[in-house]
C-alpha cells in the first residue's frame, strides 16, 4: 500500500462514486487534488481506461464513448502524470469536451490511477476512481441552451449561437467555486440558466492560414462591430466557443485545442518546423496535447471590460489600455528549454490572491467599470512586453544539449496585467526546480 490518496475536488461522494456536473456544450472541470503522506516521492500517473493516443486524438473518453471526450494540456501524451514529493500536496485537472454526437445523460467515468514510489520502481499500485458525470441541467431545456452554430465556406467560418439561455460563468480552476455565481434569485427556478436574447448580438468569423490568409485570424463582432481580434499562427488549432453570463454581462470563452497529431500533420505546421529545429541542432517537439482560452468580458452594450488569459495553471486579467476599445489578442508560438518554461511570462512571481477576491473585482469591473481605474492596485505589466520579451528570447543563440520544446503562449497586446487578479499558482506539472528561476516580484 502507498499512502497517496487522489480525491476530486469539485464532486460528491457516495455509493463508491464521485459525482462531478458537467455542463452541456461546454468544457468543464474535474479537479484532483493528490496529498503525499509518504516520505517518499511519488511518480503519479492518472488516465482514462478509454484511453487513445494517435494521429486522431490524444486523450480519454467515457467508458461507454457515449458523447464525451476527456482532456488534458502540457504536452503529457500518456496521461496526466506528476511527482509528488513526500509529505506534499498537488492538484490536477482534467477537462470534460462534449463531441458533436453529445446528448444531456449521466456518463460513467473511470479513472486508473498509477503510483510508483520513485526509490523502488518495483513497488507501485494501480487504482480505479469512479465518476458519474452528471448535466447541470435538464433535457427539457436542451433545445434552448446556447451553443453554437457553426457554418464554413470556402473563405472563412462563421460562427453564430443558437438558443437564449445562457449559463452562468464557469471558473476554469475553481469549479468548486461556481456557485459564486450563480444567481440563487432566478425567476425560471433554474439557478444556472439566465434567459439572454442579447446574446444574438455576439458572433466570430474565423480566418485560416490554410484558406490563403497570411496566418490565422479570429474577429469577435457585437451587433456586426469589431469588438476582438486574436491573431497568430495558431498550429492548425481548433477552436471551442463558449459563452456564460455573470451579472448583466456576457462573457465569451474562446478556446484553442491541440488535441490531434493531424492538426499539425494535415496543415504543414510540424515538418517545417522540425526541418528548423534540426538546422539549430535540436528536435522541436510541440506541446500535444494542449489547450488554451481567452475569456472576454463585454457589456449589454458591447463594451469590452476585462480578459482573461492562462499561463501554466495560472490566470491573469487585463484591463484595456485607456485608449483602445477593440482588444487584440495574440497566439504566439515559443521556442525555448523547458527549464525557462515557467519563467517565460516576464518572470512573473508567485502570487496568493484568493479567487473569491479576484470574483469580488471581477464584480467591480461589471457594475463600475467608469471608475475601474481608481478601485485597483497598481498595474503589473504591460501585454506588450510579453511580446518584446518574446521576441528578445528568440535572439539569443540557441545552446545544444538543452531539453527544448514549443509551447503556445497567449496575452493580450493593448491590455494590462493586474497585480490583484492573478490567481493562485497551482504547482502541479512541471519539476520544481523550474519554478526557483522565478525571481522577480510584483511591481507594487
Amino acid at each position: 500500500m502507498i499512502n497517496c490518496s487522489v480525491k476530486i475536488v469539485n464532486a460528491s461522494y457516495s455509493d463508491n462514486f464521485y459525482h462531478v456536473n458537467y455542463i452541456p456544450f461546454s468544457i468543464s472541470t474535474i479537479k484532483l487534488l493528490i496529498q503525499n503522506e509518504e516520505y517518499y516521492d511519488i511518480d503519479v500517473l492518472i488516465k482514462p481506461t478509454n484511453f487513445q493516443n494517435n494521429d486522431d486524438f490524444c486523450g480519454g473518453f467515457d467508458d461507454e464513448k457515449n458523447g464525451l471526450k476527456i482532456i488534458w494540456g502540457g504536452g503529457q501524451e500518456n496521461g496526466l502524470q506528476t511527482i509528488v514529493k513526500g509529505a506534499e500536496k498537488k492538484y490536477l485537472f482534467l477537462f470534460v469536451f462534449p463531441t458533436e454526437n453529445f446528448n444531456i445523460l449521466t456518463y460513467n467515468l473511470t479513472l486508473q490511477v498509477n503510483k510508483t514510489i520513485l526509490e523502488s520502481n518495483t513497488e507501485n499500485v494501480t487504482e480505479a476512481i469512479s465518476i458519474k458525470l452528471c448535466p447541470f441541467t435538464t433535457v427539457q431545456l436542451i433545445d434552448n441552451i446556447v451553443h453554437p452554430k457553426i457554418m464554413n465556406n470556402s473563405k472563412n467560418t462563421r460562427i453564430t449561437f443558437d438558443g437564449n439561455l445562457v449559463n452562468s460563468y464557469y471558473p476554469r480552476w475553481y469549479p468548486e467555486l461556481y456557485n459564486l455565481f450563480v444567481n440563487n434569485d432566478n425567476d425560471n427556478n433554474n439557478y444556472y440558466y439566465h434567459s439572454q436574447p442579447g446574446v444574438s448580438n455576439i458572433s466570430l468569423t474565423v480566418f485560416r492560414k490554410s484558406q490563403g490568409f497570411d496566418q490565422d485570424r479570429i474577429v469577435l463582432n457585437f451587433k456586426d462591430n469589431e469588438i476582438a481580434v486574436i491573431e497568430g499562427d495558431m498550429d492548425g488549432a481548433n477552436y471551442h466557443t463558449d459563452i456564460f453570463r455573470y451579472n448583466n454581462a456576457f462573457i465569451v470563452r474562446l478556446w484553442f485545442l491541440w488535441i490531434s497529431k493531424k492538426q499539425f500533420i494535415d496543415r504543414n505546421n510540424l515538418k517545417p518546423l522540425q526541418k528548423a529545429g534540426k538546422k539549430r541542432g535540436i528536435f522541436d517537439k510541440p506541446e500535444l496535447p494542449d489547450f488554451e482560452r481567452f475569456d472576454i468580458v463585454i457589456s449589454s452594450h458591447g463594451t469590452i471590460l476585462a480578459v482573461c488569459t492562462d499561463f501554466h495553471w495560472q490566470e491573469y486579467w487585463y484591463k484595456l489600455r485607456d485608449d483602445n476599445t477593440n482588444m487584440i489578442g495574440i497566439v504566439a508560438k515559443l521556442f525555448h528549454p523547458i527549464d525557462e518554461s515557467l519563467a517565460r511570462l516576464c518572470n512573473r512571481n508567485f502570487v496568493e490572491n484568493k479567487y473569491e477576491n479576484i470574483i469580488k473585482d471581477l464584480e467591480k469591473i461589471i457594475t463600475s467599470s467608469k471608475n475601474f481605474p481608481s478601485k485597483f492596485k497598481s498595474i503589473y505589466v504591460e501585454g506588450k512586453e510579453i511580446e518584446d520579451s518574446i521576441q528578445n528570447r528568440q535572439k539569443i543563440p540557441v545552446v545544444r544539449g538543452k531539453n527544448f520544446f514549443r509551447s503556445h503562449v497567449h496575452y493580450v497586446r493593448n491590455g494590462y496585467i493586474l497585480s490583484n487578479m492573478i490567481n493562485y499558482f497551482f504547482i502541479s506539472q512541471f519539476n520544481i526546480n523550474c519554478i526557483i528561476l522565478i525571481s522577480i516580484k510584483l511591481i507594487k
